[in-house]
């Protein structure tokens, strides 16, 4: 193996490794908020996805694969059987009130709720994801992190909290995130109060094999360097070998 071979092969891995440290700055894209009653509102709704799942919490359970939470609970099971504020449609009608359905409710709107996503359950990160906003105070942030844990970027804060919490659905909103790279959690907050959320939802669009973390890219990278250096060396050792035996 020639030295401009080698040249060539870490060129090569470098390229390969900044790819992958760059995936998700050229595809990331915020979603929302916007309006929501049923998932016919979604802007995952009709998408090409290898796996998706809508969690509903309508059996009273955060129990769709590959997800978990790090606070608060299903509201009829931390909060009681009453004042839920669910998506509008979750209870058969869309008829303004989401009080007879389900949701997902932590007491501390200022901490929020983070969902985060296992890879190792799902087969690969979600590329989409999101959830709807359904009560709380104060305003409402909503930020997404890559399979790094690095920030992608916040929503909000925006003011949608309508002062009243009798489950009215006219305020809920999605808020959602988009990236090829691989999405590791979502987390909302609100500045006042409790928060209550509903539908969550993710998926995984536009590839169906895991995409290695850049540390993975720079452990190839350097091993690709490494094979090709001994190949060079033992060409080398070869060659003043045959000219010792001239």
């Amino acid at each position: 193996m020639t030295k401009k071979s080698l040249v060539g092969i870490f060129a090569l891995a470098i390229v390969m490794a900044s790819s992958c440290l760059s995936l998700h700055d050229a595809s990331a894209a915020s979603v929302g908020p916007s309006a929501y009653l049923s998932f016919a509102d979604s802007p995952f709704n009709g998408g090409s996805f290898t796996y998706f799942h809508l969690e509903t919490f309508e059996d009273h359970l955060l129990n769709t694969p590959g997800v978990t939470a790090n606070s608060g609970g299903v509201t009829s099971v931390v909060f009681g059987p009453s004042i839920h504020d669910s998506v509008d449609a979750d209870d058969g009608a869309i008829d303004g009130s989401g009080l007879n359905g389900d949701s997902y409710f932590s007491s501390s709107g200022g901490a929020g709720v983070r969902f985060t996503f296992s890879a190792a359950v799902l087969g690969s990160l979600p590329t989409h994801a999101g959830m709807v906003w359904t009560d709380g105070g104060g305003t409402t942030r909503f930020e997404a992190f890559d399979a790094l844990n690095n920030s992608l970027g916040v929503i909000g804060p925006v003011a949608i909290a309508n002062a009243s919490f009798n489950g009215e659905t006219d305020e809920d909103r999605f808020f959602g995130w988009i990236n090829g790279g691989g999405i590791s959690s979502i987390l909302m907050s609100n500045t006042g109060g409790g928060i209550e959320v509903d539908h969550l939802q993710y998926g995984l669009a536009g590839r169906t094999a895991p995409v290695p973390e850049p540390a993975s890219f720079l452990l190839f990278a350097s091993a690709l360097v490494g094979l090709a250096g001994w190949q060079l060396r033992n060409r080398r050792a070869g060659l003043a070998v045959w000219r010792k035996m001239k």
